[in-house]
């Protein structure tokens, strides 16, 4: 804990509120972020960022507020659902080889079998109305 401890509460220094309070208002951090990197509960940090933008905005100025890059969001949902899409579109692809590569086995075979009838004179093929010998 950064802050000294007395019987019923801790006490944060000044700079520390200040600072927590410019990560979370210039969008460095969110709140539960700067919470558990400060290990400082979310109740106690969003009076300070209450408190320090109200100081800017009651100064009209934000000459104190130091600019930080935009923190960068995690994935959202629209781009899982391009990767879904993309994974689905590739697997397509890879059915669509798989159905021509068993068209050309069964046009392969269907050649190899009338070659052998023609051939050897004897019918490869199974006739569907005969009827199987009893034993």
């Amino acid at each position: 804990m950064l802050g000294r401890e007395s019987k019923s509460r801790t006490i944060y220094p000044r700079q520390l509120k200040k600072r927590v309070a410019e990560e979370v208002i210039s969008g460095l951090k969110g709140v539960t972020e700067v919470s558990r990197d400060y290990d400082i509960p979310v109740n106690t940090i969003n009076p300070w960022v209450i408190k320090y933008r109200n100081l800017i905005l009651n100064k009209g100025t934000k000459e104190e507020l130091p600019l930080y890059p935009m923190a960068k969001k995690k994935d959202n949902p629209e781009t899982d659902l391009d990767k879904k899409v993309k994974a689905l579109e590739e697997e397509i692809m890879q059915l669509r080889k798989k159905l021509a590569y068993s068209d050309l086995r069964g046009e392969a075979l269907d050649t190899l079998i009338n070659l052998a009838e023609r051939t050897y004179g004897i019918s490869v093929r199974k006739n569907s109305g005969a009827k199987q010998s009893k034993r």
